[in-house]
């Protein structure tokens, strides 16, 4: 029976005292990375244990929930907010990625000292299309706000939209006609890869030997899409590329989250990350335990509120599983409201995201809230179908059927919003994720008249009128 991937967390007695110091080291080698784990390997001997492929022991600085209340991440943690080297701390536990024989896993949760945790595929948030689309013209005009109303965009979708039309929408000429256009902001794309030959990939994790590194995805790639689309309102933004190691799993977006607090305690750096992916499904919960769409205290969620503790602001996919015309990798059971925004994309502390066209009609892929962690999920809507990376003219060309032929899915519009931030934060660098937060949603464009829409969120994202209330906030 071939092996499935788990998460092992093991207690802390059999951790290194330098969390940091430790994950670099098993980052830089394998030998050292199965030194570091041999000790809690030996405490599941006899179980057919093995390391995962990459595999790499990732230091945990927050503990489980105790009593349902929410875990704190250690105090440290928010000193790296500033831009200087922070000391190193000791973490709680340590994960170990794995691979297991299914028969095996009652057994292995049995063992003391051992937590046993789902390490699931992930889904890149990029809708597919469908075959027999017309082709995509340019939508030649923004959409007049003074006529705003809601509205649904199914497939065949309605025109692709250019940069201008966007950035017309989101209003960023406000703030760069003030000089702020993403300046001395980085955002953390943590996706396939990013290519850097076409976009401004300054840096990510790197590992000896790794099948890719910052900068070396083609230009095609998911990743590639997302850097261009933060770009439309931050142009000035540099980007750090955080590529799963292998495939997207949630053992593999631990590992890229545990880098992004490694940079942030050197520097302060990324300021955000940007997260276009997540699951399509709902498992059996009685089939499923320690599975991430159910346990909130699974490490990557612990993991993620670890790294907005430290001033980083996460930006979620709310993802592409909406009632009306779901994606086709959608399973039945995570579609539609109160099923389809789920796992980290569901978190209180992340932003969630959900799609609208440059009508401002919301495209019907995107996910419905509520959510399956908190309830007012997700936060806004920002734009996709967009000219970003993708369409006439653009560097990744435009694709054959049946994929789109502009850059789609909330996959597009989370890191369209995450330019918004990335703008923000270049015009007013204090701000903490609360803050931004805070901002974003002071100046959303609310065309459903509801204090909170399952599909829209609170509202449409909008980079003047947010400038606007942090102009005028002391």
């Amino acid at each position: 029976m071939a092996k499935i991937k788990v998460l092992l967390e093991t207690e802390a007695s059999h951790i290194q005292p330098e969390g940091f110091g430790a994950f670099r080291e098993a980052v830089a080698s394998e030998t050292s990375a199965l030194d570091q784990a041999l000790p809690d390997l030996d405490r599941v001997a006899g179980l057919g244990v093995e390391p995962g492929e990459n595999f790499v022991p990732v230091p945990m600085f927050s503990t489980p929930r105790e009593g349902g209340g929410s875990p704190e991440p250690l105090g440290s943690l928010r000193e790296f907010a500033v831009p200087e080297t922070n000391p190193d701390i000791s973490p709680t536990s340590v994960v170990l990625p794995v691979e297991v024989d299914p028969t095996k896993l009652a057994e292995l949760r049995e063992r003391e000292g051992v937590r046993v945790w789902a390490s699931s595929p992930l889904h890149l948030y990029e809708d597919e299309g469908s075959p027999g689309e017309p082709d995509m013209a340019v939508e030649a005009n923004a959409f007049d706000l003074a006529r705003s109303r809601t509205g649904l965009d199914c497939r065949p979708f309605r025109p692709g939209a250019t940069l201008d039309t966007i950035r017309a929408l989101l209003g960023v000429a406000r703030p760069w006609q003030d000089g702020f256009r993403g300046q001395n902001v980085v955002v953390g794309i943590i996706d396939e890869g990013v290519n850097g030959q076409v976009y401004p990939v300054s840096g990510g994790f790197t590992r000896p030997g790794a099948t890719l590194q910052p900068g070396a995805a083609p230009i095609t790639s998911h990743g590639s899409m997302c850097a261009a689309d933060v770009l439309v309102a931050a142009p000035a933004a540099r980007l750090y590329d955080y590529p799963f190691l292998g495939q997207p799993d949630s053992g593999g977006a631990l590992t890229m989250f545990q880098a992004v607090l490694e940079h942030r305690r050197l520097d302060g750096t990324p300021h955000l990350t940007n997260n276009s992916y997540g699951f399509t499904g709902v498992p059996r919960r009685e089939l499923a335990p320690g599975h991430e769409i159910w346990d909130l205290d699974h490490p990557l969620h612990r993991k993620v509120r670890e790294v907005v503790a430290s001033g980083a602001a996460a930006f979620f996919a709310a993802g592409n599983c909406g009632v009306q015309c779901p994606s086709g990798a959608c399973d039945r059971s995570g579609i539609g409201p109160g099923r389809s925004v789920h796992a980290s994309n569901s978190l209180l502390e992340v932003i969630t995201v959900a799609a609208v066209n440059s009508q401002q009609e919301r495209v019907g892929y995107s996910s419905q809230g509520p959510g399956m962690f908190e309830s007012q999920k997700p936060d806004f809507a920002s734009y996709t179908h967009l000219f970003g990376n993708f369409g006439p003219g653009r560097p990744g060309g435009v694709p054959a059927p049946p994929r789109s032929p502009f850059d789609n899915g909330t996959s597009a519009a989370t890191p369209v919003a995450a330019g918004v931030a990335a703008l923000m934060l270049s015009a007013f660098p204090g701000l903490s994720p609360e803050e931004l937060r805070e901002a974003l949603l002071a100046g959303l464009v609310n065309t459903t008249g509801k204090a909170w829409d399952p599909g829209y969120g609170r509202g449409i994202v909008n980079a003047a009128a947010s400038y606007s209330f942090l102009l005028r906030k002391p």
